[in-house]
């Protein structure tokens, strides 16, 4: 019974031992002596239940005693721990206990953080797409507005038209038949002006009427030099007036595409008005075709304008994102132009470099499967 009370396990660097009334102890003790010799604290006063209470030893430790008198027996069971070393163990677990919570807190924090970045940029990107949608949507009705626009000016401008190149016409040959006419060359001169206007004329509006055609999808065989040409007719004017060289290179032998007229059409526009738009006066544009494969047409737009830095060039096929906001950019030019290539199951790269100039090229497949 000695053996297992001295080897007895008691946390807190405890000691269990059992003494009398006197204060000898009956078994041996870690820190108060062997058996039969008197321990320095004194002897608790009797009490019938368990008792537990706090005092310093003589280095001023606080010391938890605990006590009960054995029944029928002149004997007291005693356990004496040092509070310092009891609570030790306690406040390790609180600091543990805190310490999870804190990593837990700490977690769940960051998961709602993490949750609540995610969603917003989820719900950015689908606001982002949606506008996108709406104004592309915007953008076609618009194009199919100005499309039945262009094609009612046409037949309203070529009805006179076709008046007056008859009437110039007759009055010419009126002119050449009459000796009193036919030599004054003023007069001729003034018949040949009005008619050459009148054919001017006639060329516009059946540009017009080309582009009101095709704003619905038509695959059809087509020659991509005289789409571009077509294209570039538009613009000729501001060409001209701020002396803008363009040159067109299509070899001989292309084979035929097999496209929408009216898609491209408004891709080479969109690619074309860019490049004026970046390009100062007397600015260079230059034009041409290859044929990458046996089933795929390149078509390269590249000027000598200002060029786009690094950190614009990855998002500029991005809805409303312009780096002409100044000059009345929207934005969309270019993402609605991604966007047909793409649906006509081709790809669009850029290469730009600040002060030298910017390089569109357009592969397009030569057999366009329309995209739904």
């Amino acid at each position: 019974f000695n053996d297992l009370l001295f080897y007895l396990e008691v946390s807190g660097q405890g000691d269990a031992f059992i003494v009398n009334q006197e204060g000898m102890l009956q078994t041996p003790s870690r820190y108060h002596g062997k058996v039969l010799e008197k321990i320095s604290d004194p002897i608790p006063s009797y009490s019938e239940k368990t008792e537990v209470f706090e005092r310093k030893n003589v280095n001023g430790e606080v010391l938890i005693v605990g006590y009960a008198y054995i029944a029928e027996s002149p004997f007291i069971l005693m356990i004496i721990k040092q509070k310092d070393a009891l609570m030790d163990s306690w406040h390790t677990t609180r600091m543990e206990i805190a310490g999870f919570l804190m990593v837990s807190i700490a977690i769940i924090f960051f998961a709602i953080l993490g949750g609540a970045t995610y969603l917003s940029n989820k719900i950015y990107v689908l606001e982002q797409n949606r506008d996108a949608i709406l104004h592309e949507v915007e953008y076609s009705n618009k194009m199919a507005s100005l499309g039945e626009l262009a094609a009612g000016v046409a037949h309203e401008i070529n009805n006179p038209l076709a008046i007056i190149n008859e009437k110039a016409g007759l009055i010419k040959d009126i002119f050449t038949f009459k000796e009193q006419y036919s030599k004054d060359e003023k007069l001729m001169n003034i018949a040949n002006v009005i008619i050459s206007s009148v054919e001017r004329c006639a060329s516009i509006t059946r540009r017009l009427l080309n582009f009101a055609r095709h704003i619905d999808i038509n695959i059809r065989p087509l020659c991509l030099r005289e789409v571009l040409h077509e294209v570039l007719g538009f613009l000729e004017k501001e060409a001209e007036y701020r002396s803008i060289s363009v040159s067109v290179e299509v070899p001989d032998n292309m084979p035929q595409l097999e496209s929408d007229r009216g898609k491209l059409q408004e891709i080479f526009l969109n690619l074309v008005n860019n490049a004026f738009v970046a390009m100062k006066d007397e600015g260079k544009l230059d034009i041409s075709v290859k044929q990458e494969s046996e089933d795929s047409v390149a078509i390269i737009f590249m000027d000598d304008g200002c060029g786009i830095s690094e950190e614009n060039i990855c998002r500029i096929f991005e809805p409303f994102f312009s780096t002409k906001k100044k000059a009345g950019g929207t934005g969309l030019g270019l993402s609605i132009t991604y966007g047909l290539v793409e649906k006509m199951g081709g790809t669009i790269g850029v290469k730009s470099e600040l002060g030298k100039g910017t390089t569109f090229t357009v592969m397009l497949p030569l057999k366009t499967e329309q995209k739904e």
